[in-house]
């Protein structure tokens, strides 16, 4: 029997650790058949993803995932929490998945559902406890740490430490909330079905054991890298030690991006001279190498506040206690983007959290924009398939459309009644994309938000 394995990622870019962790997940599930749920044009640190999505999607399929989806982006760019709920959302109501897998620092499941569970019905105690630490002046995720270790002690809050072990628990306790809806309907705002198997999800969770460095470091004897020290090594132009910690698939891919942008530097220099350097100043003052780092955010995010006004502000959506008042005294002080970042989080105000609010401030994402889009049947674009791929649409499609809890697209018009439903979901992701395409493009010329999906 044909068992589908879900999984929730952001590929920012694709590197031998998601190709260890995905022959990992597909061995300890049984799986023959993946489907990936990534974030779209901007990820849930709060940035501009690197890399496009459509090529981050062929990447991950050109290296063993057979269909990629788009989060949409009022749950991919925002904290873990809401992160976490769009994943395990639209895993669930497709009703076309038999297991799920995450990365983990720890990898043990079992502590995790029941950290999960007590976070998603937080008892009377708990949440007093949390108050308390609260009003000390730190940050939530703080709190949150030292309320669980006082409740039930340190073994449970260092699950809550790192950021692989935080998105799993958040996983785990939204299947424990879909769990609760089978049995009290409204407890949340979608009609969640259980595995292809009729099995819940949480029966079927597997955490790996992330192998590597964390997200920002390298090891260079494992060849292994984080994401987020890859983006760095090709921000300061080192491209041969970048693509040296990436699936030669995945290097060929962003080789010819680069050499679109940049013909003077050829695809054969950059795989054959292994430690190739470029210099980055002058090429961020043309047009880069197809890629986008934080800092083009800034120019941006000024006119956007200048525009918003400081009263205005606080109905941004991560806008609350007084945060947008930083924001505008940092962006009156602050020469870039990370500086910008640097002035305005605080013992209150984690930087995370910062990044996100420049964001969201730049689109003027407001309050309202998240309710609306909250409470909309839920909905992904299609970026990548390849043959078995082909089959988990096929089978996914197979229920009629509005008994489904999910919709998957990839033309807005010709499936415009089927997602109907989701007017304020699909606005948000079209005024990410807009702002995405003019990051890398300079301009709007050439934006198409429904562009075939990728087939390899």
């Amino acid at each position: 029997m044909t068992k589908t394995l879900g999984i929730i990622t952001e590929y920012d870019p694709y590197h031998k650790g998601h190709a260890y962790f995905l022959e990992e997940a597909k061995q300890l599930s049984g799986a023959d058949r993946t489907i990936a749920v990534m974030s779209g044009a901007f990820v849930q640190r709060g940035e501009p993803a690197m890399l496009d999505k459509y090529l981050r999607a062929e990447a991950a399929v050109r290296n063993g995932v057979d269909l990629v989806v788009e989060m949409p982006f009022a749950y991919g760019a925002t904290g873990p929490e809401n992160f976490a709920r769009g994943g395990i959302r639209l895993l669930s109501a497709l009703g076309i998945v038999d297991a799920i897998a995450f990365g983990s620092e720890s990898a043990t499941v079992e502590p995790m559902k029941e950290l999960a569970k007590a976070l998603a019905f937080e008892s009377a105690d708990l949440s007093r406890q949390i108050s308390l630490e609260l009003a000390k002046g730190i940050t939530f995720p703080a709190a949150r740490h030292a309320a669980v270790e006082t409740e039930f002690g340190k073994e449970a809050a260092d699950m809550l430490i790192k950021p692989n072990d935080i998105l799993g628990v958040e996983y785990l306790k939204q299947l424990y909330l879909i769990e609760a809806e089978k049995t009290k309907r409204g407890l949340i705002c979608f009609h969640p079905g259980a595995g292809a198997t009729g099995e819940p999800l949480l029966d079927a969770v597997f955490a790996v054991h992330r192998k590597g460095p964390g997200e920002d470091g390298a090891d260079s004897e494992m060849r292994f890298a984080g994401a987020g020290a890859i983006r760095a090594l090709f921000r300061e132009g080192r491209l041969g030690e970048a693509f040296s910690y990436m699936p030669i698939t995945t290097a060929e891919l962003i080789q010819h991006r680069i050499h679109e942008y940049q013909p003077d530097i050829s695809v054969w220099e950059m795989r054959t001279e292994h430690d190739l350097r470029i210099d980055m100043g002058q090429r961020r003052r043309t047009s880069g190498l197809g890629m986008v780092f934080s800092e083009a955010l800034f120019e941006p995010f000024q006119y956007a506040l200048l525009s918003i006004g400081p009263r205005a502000s606080s109905a941004i959506y991560t806008a609350a206690e007084g945060v947008e008042n930083r924001l505008f005294e940092g962006a009156m002080r602050a020469k870039n983007y990370y500086e910008l970042v640097s002035l305005v989080k605080s013992k209150r105000f984690t930087e995370s959290r910062i990044r996100r609010l420049v964001l969201h401030t730049t689109l003027r994402l407001s309050k309202a924009d998240m309710r609306r889009a909250m409470s909309e049947r839920i909905c992904a674009r299609i970026l990548a398939f390849n043959d078995k791929g082909a089959d988990i649409l096929k089978d996914a499609r197979g229920a009629d459309a509005t008994a489904r809890g999910a919709v998957l697209y990839q033309n807005l018009r010709v499936q415009e009644e089927e997602l109907s439903r989701s007017p304020a979901l699909i606005e948000l992701t079209v005024r990410a994309d807009k702002l995405y395409h003019m990051l890398v493009e300079g301009n709007l010329t050439g934006y198409r938000y429904s562009p075939e999906p990728i087939r390899v």
